[in-house]
Parts: structure tokens; sequence; C-alpha cells
């Protein structure tokens, strides 16, 4: 998984500060050696750079995602055998470092004193009779620190929640019974959940809109279509430096595919190597008034990417003021979840938000709706709709001052895991508007 943008910049700063080197070293566990589950891993990381961040892999599949610090201390849970254990950190630059290692599993500690996430909702009251908004008071306890909160109403993510023990928030909800889920998350991964429901007996404030509605854009947006039958001003990178990843590998891309297509004409995006990335950038100019961003399109995967992706990705961006609003986006298949990038710590943050590997041979219509607030410098997920499914997300995240020249634009990004086995999307009916 990636990450540093962009654009030309990245062959920029390549030139003029070449590429950082991370080094990690994992002093828990040793190598070949056996241990009890939960695993204690203990590792650190080093660069003439900060760093940015930290996945751990076990088996190949996502098992721990850490802050910008140069050390993690963490525990996993394992069954009992063989395991290959990736630890992986970034720093600032989007260069990384890796070190693996294989160790055996004996079986499970006889005693661990960690207490496990709890949480409790103080307010509302399970099945009570309320007015709106709803009054939320919830708190987390457990032996790890709280990373993060998520609170769904009618299973929409109406607010997302900071690194803290407890949360206090107001909630508008329409009259009616509503299903409500205060779920909160820790350093090692783990989460817990408290669901109640609650009665809303005459409303004081709107329900929030349906999660089925995407905005129509006005007469005055902006309308770029057919961004994939465009066969000029396309950029793209695979290095570490740039899109993340080893660097491994080849890629390519082609347009005016007959086969598969829609309209006649869909670009081919190809990546192969093992934890390789590559990313097709377009940009479509500057528009420093725009805050909403709608990004429709859709894509085919072949048979190979169902044992191949690690992710894909689709991101969309606004430069304005020097800051960069990345608003990336990924269907992680590692975690099997929508991931949400986080431009201030450099880091993917999981949703609840299911995405399943896509089934291949068939189109899949992806629909974002996206804003950005250039006065507070954040940029807001609002609705994600897959296949006619929707979600509502309404999550916040802070753009960075990079001191880029303003622009608009959207990126295609491929993920191969370690298997290295290459893979192909195409991409069809792709157009952004902005207003």
């Amino acid at each position: 998984m990636k990450r540093n943008l962009l654009a030309a910049f990245c062959t920029v700063l390549l030139v003029s500060f070449g590429v950082a080197q991370v080094n990690v070293s994992v002093s828990a566990p040793g190598a070949n050696s056996t241990v009890t589950s939960p695993i204690s891993l203990k590792a650190n990381a080093s660069s003439s750079h900060p760093i940015a961040g930290w996945q751990v892999y076990l088996d190949n599949n996502i098992a721990y995602t850490g802050p910008a610090n140069s050390t993690i201390g963490t525990s996993l849970n394992a069954s009992k055998g063989s395991h290959q254990l990736v630890v992986r950190a970034w720093d600032s630059t989007g260069a990384f470092g890796t070190q693996t290692l294989q160790l055996n599993v004996s079986g499970t500690a006889s005693s661990n004193t960690a207490t496990p996430l709890n949480v409790s909702v103080a307010a509302p009251v399970a099945y009570s009779s309320t007015t709106s908004p709803i009054h939320l008071h919830a708190t987390a306890t457990g032996s790890n620190a709280v990373t993060g909160w998520q609170v769904y109403l009618d299973n929409n993510i109406a607010y997302t929640g900071p690194a803290s023990s407890t949360i206090d928030t107001n909630l508008n909800a329409g009259s009616g019974t509503h299903q409500l889920i205060a779920r909160a998350w820790d350093t090692t991964g783990a989460f817990a959940s408290q669901t109640l429901q609650v009665t809303i007996s005459g409303a004081t404030a709107a329900p929030p809109s349906s999660s089925s509605a995407l905005p129509t854009p006005p007469s005055s947006a902006k309308v770029f279509s057919n961004i994939d039958q465009t066969t000029t001003g396309w950029a793209n990178c695979h290095t570490p430096a740039c899109a993340g990843g080893s660097g491994a590998g080849t890629y390519w891309q082609a347009f005016n595919q007959g086969s598969p297509s829609l309209d006649g004409r869909s670009m081919e995006l190809y990546q192969d190597g093992g934890w390789s990335n590559a990313l097709w950038y377009f940009k479509v100019g500057a528009d420093d008034a725009a805050t909403n961003l709608l990004w429709d399109f859709y894509v085919q995967l072949d048979s190979a990417s169902v044992n191949a992706v690690q992710a894909l990705e689709y991101d969309a961006f606004q430069f304005v003021g020097g800051y960069n609003y990345m608003i990336g986006t990924q269907c992680n298949y590692a975690a099997g979840v929508w991931d949400t990038w986080n431009e201030a710590n450099g880091q993917w943050l999981h949703s609840t938000v299911p995405c399943k590997k896509f089934s291949t041979g068939t189109w899949h219509h992806i629909q974002w709706y996206m804003t950005t607030n250039h006065s507070n410098h954040t940029y807001t997920y609002k609705t994600l709709v897959v296949d006619g499914v929707a979600y509502n997300l309404n999550q916040t995240q802070p753009a960075k001052y990079l001191a880029w020249g303003s622009n608009v634009g959207v990126q295609w990004q491929l993920d191969v895991n370690a298997s290295g086995t290459g893979y192909h999307e195409w991409v069809d009916k792709a157009t952004l508007s902005i207003w």
C-alpha cells in the first residue's frame, strides 16, 4: 500500500533530494522463534525523514496499522502453527522499509491480564424515547489506548470521533425508531461496540439526508466527461517515493479498448511485481472556488485480480492555497473494507464500509461525493455508492500544506500483494463534476 503523492512533484523531489532509506528493526519476537499468542511485537524505524506510519501483515493480511512514531508496541492474535510476519514503516517522503520473519505459535498464553476493550453508552438509554437531536455520551475502557470512534445511525455513519476514551455529541434523527451503534478501536486494532434502539417522539431537527441520494450538480458545475478516453495529459509513477510499494515489476496504460467496454472505448491499466504499486493521475485544471466533487466511473477486473490485489485505489484531489486536499479512497482487499486517507498524517484509516473482492468479468459502478473546506483546510467523504448501494460516511480529514500550485484531478492506483501476480483493471465512463 502506498503512499506519497504525486504529480510532477514526485520527479522534482526525487531528483533534488534522492529517495530516503527507512530501516526497520524488530526487537520482539525473534526470527524463527517459538512464541505464544497473542504475539508481543516491538519494532523501531529510522530514517532521515519523520516516520509517517506503520502496517504489520500476518500471513499477508493486515494485522495492525500504526501511528506516525518511530517505535511501535502491540499484541497480535494468531492461531497455533507457523506464520509469516511482515513489519513495514513509511517516512514522510513515501519511502518504506520492511522486515520479514518467520515464527511458530505454540498456543495461547496461559495467562493474559490484558483487559479487553469495552464500550458503554451512558446516554441515550436503550429503548428510551427522546427528541432530536439525540444526545450521545459513550466511554471506552481497556488495557490499550483508544485510537478512534464511529457511530452508526441506522447503519449509516453519523459521527467519526477522536482518539479519546469518551465522546459526547449530538445526532440529528427523524421521528420513529432507530438503531444506534457506538464503536471504538484501540491501538491493537481491536474494536468494541454497543448497540441500542431509541425512539424519536417528534423530531426537533431535520433527519439526515437519504443514504441513496447523491447531489445533482448545478448548471454552473464544470463537468469533465469520459476522462478515460482522454489520451493526453496523463502522468504516472511507480517508485516508492511517489506511489509507495516496492517499485518492483512492470506497469502500463492503454486507451481506446473496445473490449471490455461500455461505450466502445475503455482505459486499461496493468501492474505486476510483489508488493508493487502503480499510480496514474489526470489533472483537469485549477478551480479554487470549487468545494464539491462528484466522481462517477465504472471498473472491471480480470480473474487474476482475485488473488493478486492488495488494494484498488481511487482518489480525487484539489490543491488550493498550497494545501493538498488528497481525498484518497481504496477498496482494501486484504482487510475487506473501504479505507480513507488522512493526508496530514499520511495514513490509511479503515472504515466499516465493506469492500469484498469485486466479481471479475463484469462492470462495477463506483460513485463518490466529496467536499472540501478551504477555510478549515479539511475535506469530507460524504457519500459512497457501489453498484447502487449507498453509504453515508460524513468523515472529515485534514489537508496538508505542501506549497503546490492550484489544480484539481483524479487518479487510479493498482497495488499488488506478495504474490507479485499481474492483473488488469479497465475503467470506463469516468466523469468528474466540480462546483
